[in-house]
This record gives structure tokens, C-alpha cells and sequence, in this order.
């Protein structure tokens, strides 16, 4: 860097073309300060964002768009027209990243154009904001109010819940870490939102590269078509200092984030947080803790951990269960995660995380880490409650089974149009094995039946079948029918060892079918083609060595004839 400036201080040129978002997105659980041309950016003082400035119309190149070369100036714009779009993504984006680092800013102003936000740009779950100019206004108001200390940010009571009182504030309180995997591991404090507070960075070994983060709902709504709660409210800082301070205008659990997968710890003092409510299976002392937190922890929200599962939901949901409660749960949601592992062929390496949301980023839920799904499942009353033991062990999950198994899918047997297909193989494996309601496949699958069965009258095309998950996932189901679910496993764990360099869909298709016939020594490309698989020549001559299984279910009674070669 010293080299590089040098040369531009003598005079030399310097082109340089940037997507910080695009890096990030290549470079999972990194931060921008891990972003080298971004560290060469701060060198000269210049801020590179996650962000980009997205208005209604295109901004034209003008001379007079130099005036946003210096944050100072957009802040002053900004003050005598605070609904300016442009200005608000401008700054939001720069605030949120520069934090309490704004150099000649007035922070009073920023705060006062927080303050003084409209009702019509803060989101509510009961009058959502649909308006795209309100949408682009409330993300960056929220970018404001990810940088700015001491800010609460208006509507939290919504979500994700504000204290009716104060809360009693701790200090001085220790945490450590061990950690063998990328993950969050919660402090067990919650922040309280326009609290700010510090992490005294007492000790690190191992791998370096930890970060704290406040706030368990990561997903990012800026590019949803509506918002039910403010688009970013949980923030992440690096701790490469000794002391850093953090805040947050919407609260949240503060969590201590392991930098990959290599052995590393850490030991941290933490000061102005709330206790709050967790309960870890693994701990042999988690009865007596439980029943003392229930009594004296006031975060909002809770971590209620598993062997290999862990979830946040609000601490209100949780209050009226005991430990033996708790620990049925927990046993009954470790022994999906190990069913699917099992299935597959794989141990976890680390907790699949459930975050419960007001609003997940995509559908009613989704995969990854987290795993995201709506606040209905934190109802206690409700039969389809996360900790409803005996619905649960009879009735299953089929939603959050499907998303912790699209955590499992692997590209070398997941090709076009099966995305939500596959990884309902482990749902369905998850079902049987370890839910009491038979038989599985007729309980879930009964009211596709009739769309298949017209799917096969109308000549099984090949393109229907990718665009019908439920129809799709039928073969896969026969197969565990006609073959065990041993021979998948056998299968899966084939997969596992060779990791095959498969470079297309076609080559995906032929080397499953080619795979799974070897394994059950029966020539399975009848079957396929009956389901309207189109297959290379090469595979169809190398399986004619194997039999023909004798297979003669509804579905092959719709047109019998078309089971053949």
C-alpha cells in the first residue's frame, strides 16, 4: 500500500473497478475490512460500501455529482431535505459502515433526520411498506441508524421488541469461546437497543479472524417489495482491536462469530448488557441455570441450543417451559439433523441455526445459516409451536426438515429443476424414520397424486416434470420404496467419497441413474424414461447388462406400455 501511494503521490495513475458486494458474496462469513482493495481504500480515505445507490430513475453523470465526494456534504443536503432518496442511500450506506468514525459530521443532525422519519417509512407489520419511494427512504434511514450510538430506532416495539422497562445493565461480565467450525456462538447478554456497549478483547489463540455481532435476524430486506420491519438490524464488527465499542438501534442477542473452520478461541469482558435467556442440552448444569435465568433474565430474545440444532426466538415463547421440556425438544430436533447426516453420509461439523423473523428475506422460510422462518412457529399455543413435543414426534415438520436439508444438498446429484426435489429425500427420510405418522408418503404426498398420474397420461415431457417439485420427487420416493433407504445411503456416501467432477445436467442425469442401478444390480433406465429423464445412448447400452426390476405401482399402471426400454 505505502508503495502504491507513493506512486499516486509522485503523480502516477491508478484505474481500479470494484463490486464490494460481489466480494462479499464470493466470500463467505468475510467482512469489508477483509476486502484487500477496501483496506487500500481506507489507506487514502476513501470509503468502499456494500451497498450501491438504487433510485427510481437513473442517475445521470454531472459535474455537479463531485459535491458527493465528502459525506459532510450529503449530510448537509440531506439536513434541509431529509426525504431526499438519493442523499439518504448515499449516506446511509457511508454511516453504516463508518460508524462512529464520521469525521466533522454533526452527529445531531443525522440523528434529528432519524427522529424526525415519517410513519410512512417505518415499517409495521399491521401497514407494510409497499411504496418503492418509502422502501428506498426507510433503508436509508436504517443505514443511518446502524452507525449512529445512542439511537433507538422508532417502531422496534413492532420488532424486534422493545424493554417496558429499563433493564438491569451488566458490566464487566466475561465470555469464552472455543470453537472448531465457522458459527455464531451466543454470549448469552442481550443489547439493548440505543445502548451502547464494549468488548474488551482479553485473550485470542488459534485462528484469528473472530467478529461480534448483535442481533440474530441477518437477513437483508432492501430488495424485498414490501417491508414488515426495518430491512438491516443486525450489525457485525470485526474484533481486531483490544476494545471496540458496538451499538445497536434495534437490540438484539450478541453473538461472538468464529472465523472458519480451524480450532480457535477466544476470551472477551463485556460491558452494558442484558442477561438473557439461553439453554444449552450439552450443559450438565443446564436444569439449575434455566430455572435461574427464567427468573432473572430479561433479553428479549432467547438461544435455545441442541447437540446440532440451536434456535432464537423470543424469550416470552420459552418462559413457561421446564428443562425436561426443553431437553424432548431439543433430543427430537438433534435426531433430525443426525437422520439427515445419516442419510447422507456426513457428521455435523457444526449447530444448523433456526432464527424466527417477522419477515425472512425469501418465501415463508428459507435455508442456510441461518435458517430463517416466520414468527407463527414461536407461538406457544400454537400445535406447530418449535417445542411441541407431541405434535412434533408424531406429525413431524415437513417445512423446517425440507430447509435443514437443503443444507445438505450437493451439486453432484442435484441438477436442473431439482432443487426442490432432492432435498425433500431427506424430508421424506426424516418422516419416516423419525415421525410416527405412516404411511409417509401417501400423508404427504396424496393430494399430488392426481397431478401425476396426468402428468403421465399426458406423456411425461420432461420440462413439466422440472417445473412440479411435487410431481418430481415421486421417482425418488419409489426408489426408497422398491430399494431401502440403505441403498440410498449406500448411494449418497459413493457420492461422499469419489466426488465426482460432473460438468453438466446431462452428465449429473446419466451418472445417478447409472450409479443407483449398479447399486441395486437393476437396470433403472425404464424407469426413468417412463418419468420422462432424457438419457445418453452410452449409459442406456452400459445398464442393458442388468435386469429389468418388476415394478407395478399406480403410477406404472397409468401407462404400462412405457415402462421399457
Amino acid at each position: 500500500m505505502k508503495e502504491l501511494c507513493t506512486f499516486l503521490q509522485e503523480g502516477g495513475g491508478l484505474i481500479c473497478g470494484t463490486t464490494a458486494w460481489g466480494w462479499l458474496q464470493y466470500n463467505t462469513g468475510k467482512l469489508l475490512a477483509d476486502f484487500p482493495f477496501a483496506r487500500f481504500c481506507d489507506y487514502i480515505g476513501v470509503k468502499v460500501t456494500d451497498n450501491y445507490s438504487s433510485c427510481s430513475d437513473p442517475i445521470e453523470f454531472r459535474e455537479d455529482l463531485i459535491k458527493f465526494k465528502n459525506v459532510y456534504h450529503v449530510v448537509r443536503d440531506l439536513a434541509h431535505n431529509p426525504n431526499n432518496v438519493e442523499n439518504l442511500a448515499i449516506i446511509g450506506s457511508a454511516v453504516k459502515e463508518l460508524g462512529d468514525t464520521l469525521p466533522g459530521v454533526p452527529i445531531e443532525t443525522l440523528q434529528n433526520i432519524v427522529m424526525s422519519a415519517s410513519q410512512e417509512i417505518i415499517p409495521n407489520d399491521s401497514c407494510p411498506i409497499k411504496d418503492k419511494k418509502c422502501r428506498e427512504q426507510s433503508s436509508g434511514i436504517c443505514g443511518i441508524m446502524c452507525g449512529l450510538p445512542g439511537v433507538k430506532a422508532p417502531g422496534i416495539q413492532n420488532f424486534p421488541g422493545d424493554f417496558d422497562r429499563p433493564p438491569s445493565i451488566l458490566t464487566n461480565v466475561q465470555c469464552h469461546i472455543e470453537s472448531k467450525a465457522s458459527e455464531w456462538y451466543c454470549t448469552g447478554y442481550y443489547v439493548a437497543a440505543g445502548v451502547p456497549i464494549q468488548i474488551d478483547v482479553l485473550d485470542q489463540s488459534g485462528a484469528t479472524g473472530w467478529s461480534a455481532r448483535v442481533g440474530c435476524h441477518s437477513d437483508d430486506l432492501r430488495n424485498c417489495d414490501e417491508l414488515r420491519r426495518w430491512p438491516c438490524i443486525s450489525t457485525r464488527r470485526p474484533l481486531s482491536d483490544k476494545t471496540i465499542q458496538m451499538n445497536s438501534a434495534f437490540g438484539g442477542l450478541l453473538f461472538l462469530q468464529s472465523p472458519g473452520d480451524e480450532p480457535s478461541s477466544i476470551t472477551v469482558n463485556l460491558h452494558h448488557v442484558v442477561l438473557t435467556l439461553t439453554y444449552d442440552i450439552t450443559d450438565s448444569n443446564r436444569a439449575e441455570t434455566w430455572n435461574y435465568k427464567r427468573s432473572y433474565a430479561q433479553g428479549l430474545w432467547a438461544d435455545i441450543a441442541g447437540r446440532h440444532i440451536v434456535f432464537n426466538l423470543p424469550s416470552k415463547s420459552v418462559l413457561h417451559l421446564d428443562s425436561a421440556q426443553l431437553d424432548r425438544a431439543l433430543n427430537f430436533w438433534d435426531s433430525i439433523v443426525l437422520a439427515h447426516h445419516d442419510l447422507r453420509g456426513t457428521k455435523p461439523t457444526h449447530r444448523e441455526r433456526i432464527v424466527c423473523d417477522k419477515q425472512p428475506s425469501a418465501g415463508y422460510m428459507h435455508s442456510g445459516y441461518p435458517i430463517v422462518t416466520h414468527l407463527d412457529v414461536s407461538d406457544a399455543n400454537s400445535e406447530w409451536f418449535l417445542f411441541n413435543s407431541e405434535h412434533l414426534e408424531k406429525e413431524g415438520a415437513w417445512g423446517l426438515f425440507h430447509e435443514i436439508g437443503h443444507n445438505m444438498q450437493q451439486g453432484w446429484w442435484t441438477f436442473e429443476g431439482t432443487g426442490e426435489v432432492t432435498v425433500n429425500i431427506f424430508t421424506l427420510h426424516a418422516m419416516d424414520k423419525v415421525c410416527s405418522l405412516k404411511p409417509w408418503i401417501h400423508t404427504w404426498l396424496e393430494d399430488k397424486i392426481s397431478k401425476t398420474k396426468t402428468y403421465i397420461e399426458n406423456g411425461s415431457n420432461f420440462d413439466e416434470w422440472k417445473d412440479n417439485p411435487g410431481i418430481a420427487l415421486f421417482i425418488y420416493a419409489q426408489l426408497a420404496r422398491e430399494y431401502g433407504w440403505n441403498t440410498y445411503q449406500d448411494i449418497f456416501r459413493q457420492y461422499e467419497q469419489i466426488q465426482p467432477n460432473l460438468n453438466s445436467d446431462q452428465e449429473k442425469m446419466d451418472y445417478w441413474i447409472t450409479t443407483f442401478s449398479e447399486q441395486v444390480h437393476n437396470n433403472l433406465v425404464p424407469l426413468f424414461k417412463f418419468w420422462g429423464f432424457p438419457i445418453s445412448q452410452s449409459t442406456v447400452d452400459e445398464l442393458q447388462k442388468f435386469p429389468i426390476p418388476q415394478i407395478f405401482d399406480e403410477f406404472i399402471q397409468v401407462a404400462p406400455e412405457r415402462y421399457s426400454i
